[in-house]
C-alpha cells in the first residue's frame, strides 16, 4: 500500500501536537487556543481550517475567537475507540511504517457521556488469528503483515472491539517529538541498568523523580529486564502516558510548532479527519486526570514450541473491554479467535488448524466450550453479593502509621479491609485503586471515592479476575498522609457530640512530598 493512498491523513501544523496528545491518552488544551487565534490548518491540501468545519461554525469563524469561544468546535458526541501503535522500523534505507510489527497496542476509548478515557494495553506477544487468513501468531505481526488497517481488523475480529480509527508513530518519531519538547519529569520506581550493544541501548536511570530527554524517556518506557519482562514495561509505560500530561499542558509547547510540523508527515500516519481531531481536542478539554483508567488484557505468560506468548483469558477479557471499551461481551469470540482455545486444542490434536464454532458452544474437537457469555453472567451474578465490599492495603516499609489510620477510616465506611500487606517500595511509587473483582465496575469505585476523598485523586487501574482475593487493592505511597479517624471524648460520649466539628487541614488530602532533588539524565 502506498503511503500516499488516498485513505491516510497527514497531521500538519497544530495537529502534530494533538496527534501526539491522543497517542498519550491526554488532550492538548492549548492546541485548540492556538487554533482559535489562527485561521489556517492545511491537511490534504485544504488551505483554510474554516474549509474542514461544519457550515455554521465556519460561519461564526471570520474572526479570531478566544477561549471563551472554545464551545463552538464541533463536539465528540458518541464514544470512539482509537487504536494507537508504535512502531519500530526495520532498519536503514528501508520504507517506514512498511512491513515492522507493532511493538506497543493501545485501545483508547474516549466516551463523552461518563467524560471518561480508558486505555487498553494489548501484550505485544498475545497469541492470536491475524485476520485475512494469516494464520495464528502474536498480534504484533497484524502490522507488519497488512498496517494498521490488518491491526485494527485484526482487533475487531479477535476481541469484539469496534474500532473506529488508528494512530500510528514510529518510535524515532515519537524521540524526536520529546527532543522538541525538551525534559519531562518522571516518577521512577527502581533502579534501572541494561546494556543492549546491538540496540544501541545502554540504560542507567535512578530511582525518584528524574528530568529526562528524549534518550532517558525512550530508556524509560523501553526498559523490560525485570521479572515482569514485558509486563513491566507495558505498566511503566501507562504511567508514562499519565505522567507526560504537564509537560503536554505547558504554554512553551506552542512555540515549538514550527519544529513539530516538520515531524508529522515523516513519524506520523493516522486516518483521523480534521474534523475527528477537532471533536477530540473539544473532548479533551473536559478530562480530568482521575478520569483516566488503564488495563491490560487478561491473560497468562505460556511457552509454546520454544516461543514465549500472552494468552488472553476469556471472560475477564470480555468484561473488561465490555466495560471500558463499550464493546459487547464476546467470550466465545474472543475464546475462538485467541491462544487460549487455540492452545488448548493444540494440546489435544496437535498443529492442526481447527474452526471454531461460530456459536464457541462446541469446539471443532467435539469438546464443549465452557467459555461463554452464559457463564460470565453467572460468575458476575455470584460476584454482586451483599457482602461488604473488600479491600487489601498495600503500602511501602515506613507507612505503617499511614496504612493503618486508613484501614480505620475505611472500616468506619463500612469497607472490609481484609489485610494489609507490606509491598516493595517499587511496586508503591504511585497512589492507585487497583479494581480486581467481576463486581468492582465503575459504580463501586465511585462510591469508594466519594465515601473517601483523599481517594479521589489516585489512579484507576482495572485487573480483572474471576477469583481476585478482594474487590480492590488500594496502593499508597511514601508520600502518602491519611489522618486517623477523629477521637470522640467522654464528654461527646455523653452527649452523642463531637468534642470537636473541626477536621485536621491534611483530612481529605494527599500530602505534597518534600521537594525532591531532580536527577538529570542527559
Amino acid at each position: 500500500m502506498s503511503l500516499n493512498d488516498n485513505k491516510f491523513h497527514f497531521p500538519s501544523a497544530p495537529q502534530i501536537l494533538l496527534a501526539t496528545a491522543i497517542g498519550v491518552g491526554i488532550g492538548l488544551l492549548a492546541m485548540n487556543q492556538l487554533k482559535s487565534f489562527y485561521g489556517h490548518t492545511p491537511l490534504s491540501g485544504k488551505a483554510n481550517l474554516s474549509q474542514t468545519l461544519p457550515t455554521q461554525v465556519a460561519a461564526k469563524s471570520d474572526k479570531p475567537k478566544g477561549l471563551a469561544d472554545f464551545s463552538l468546535w464541533p463536539k465528540l458526541e458518541s464514544r470512539m475507540n482509537v487504536l494507537l501503535m508504535g512502531v519500530d522500523s526495520n532498519g536503514r534505507d528501508t520504507e517506514r511504517f512498511t512491513g515492522c510489527r507493532s511493538d506497543t497496542m493501545i485501545i483508547a476509548s474516549l466516551d463523552p457521556e461518563s467524560k471518561k478515557v480508558s486505555l487498553v494495553s494489548i501484550p505485544r506477544d498475545s497469541r492470536v488469528r491475524i485476520a485475512d487468513n494469516h494464520g495464528v501468531d502474536k498480534i504484533n505481526s497484524a502490522h507488519a503483515f497488512g498496517g494498521p488497517e490488518l491491526a485494527v481488523k485484526t482487533v475487531g475480529e479477535d476481541f469484539g472491539v469496534p474500532i473506529d480509527h488508528y494512530l500510528v508513530i514510529d518510535t524515532q518519531g515519537l524521540k524526536k517529538v520529546f527532543e522538541a519538547l525538551g525534559p519531562v519529569e518522571i516518577l521512577i520506581e527502581k533502579p534501572m541498568h541494561y546494556r543492549d550493544r546491538a540496540g544501541r541501548l545502554n540504560i542507567a536511570l535512578e530511582p525518584g523523580i528524574n528530568k529526562l530527554d528524549a534518550a532517558g524517556l525512550e530508556e524509560y518506557v523501553r526498559y523490560r529486564h525485570d521479572a515482569k519482562g514485558d509486563i513491566g514495561r507495558i505498566e511503566r509505560q501507562q504511567w508514562f502516558l499519565r505522567q507526560v500530561k504537564k509537560k503536554l499542558e505547558e504554554p512553551q509547547v506552542l512555540l515549538k510548532l514550527p519544529e513539530l510540523c516538520k515531524l508529522a508527515e515523516e513519524y506520523v500516519r493516522t486516518d483521523l479527519s480534521v474534523e475527528d481531531m477537532l471533536k477530540l481536542a473539544a473532548f479533551s478539554k473536559e478530562i480530568k486526570t482521575n478520569k483516566i483508567q488503564t488495563a491490560m488484557l487478561p491473560g497468562e505468560p505460556v511457552t509454546i514450541s520454544g516461543g514465549s506468548y500472552w494468552v488472553p483469558q476469556p471472560e475477564a477479557s470480555a468484561l473488561m473491554l465490555h466495560r471500558m471499551t463499550g464493546a459487547p461481551q464476546s467470550v466465545s469470540v474472543i475464546a475462538a479467535n485467541t491462544g487460549a482455545t487455540i492452545h488448548s486444542r493444540r494440546r489435544a490434536q496437535g498443529d492442526e488448524a481447527l474452526a471454531m464454532d461460530a456459536s464457541g458452544e462446541l469446539g471443532a474437537n467435539g469438546i464443549a466450550n465452557t467459555a461463554t457469555n452464559d457463564n460470565l453472567t453467572a460468575e458476575c451474578a455470584a460476584a454482586y453479593s451483599d457482602k461488604p465490599v473488600s479491600i487489601i492495603l498495600r503500602y511501602p516499609k515506613g507507612s505503617e502509621a499511614t496504612a493503618k489510620n486508613l484501614e480505620a477510616r475505611l472500616k468506619e465506611k463500612g469497607y472490609n479491609v481484609k489485610y494489609l500487606q507490606r509491598g516493595e517500595l517499587s511496586e508503591c511509587q504511585h497512589e492507585q485503586v487497583i479494581a480486581g473483582s467481576y463486581r468492582a465496575d465503575d459504580d463501586l469505585v465511585s462510591k469508594l471515592k466519594d465515601s473517601m476523598t483523599e481517594l479521589d485523586s489516585y489512579a484507576v487501574v482495572v485487573h480483572l479476575e474471576s477469583r481476585a482475593p478482594a474487590d480492590f487493592t488500594i496502593v499508597i505511597s511514601p508520600t502518602t498522609i491519611i489522618t486517623a479517624p477523629a477521637v470522640v471524648t467522654s464528654e461527646s460520649d455523653k452527649t452523642g457530640e463531637k468534642a470537636s466539628d473541626k477536621v485536621s487541614e491534611l483530612d481529605g488530602k494527599t500530602a505534597v512530598p518534600e521537594p525532591t532533588k531532580l536527577n538529570t539524565h542527559k
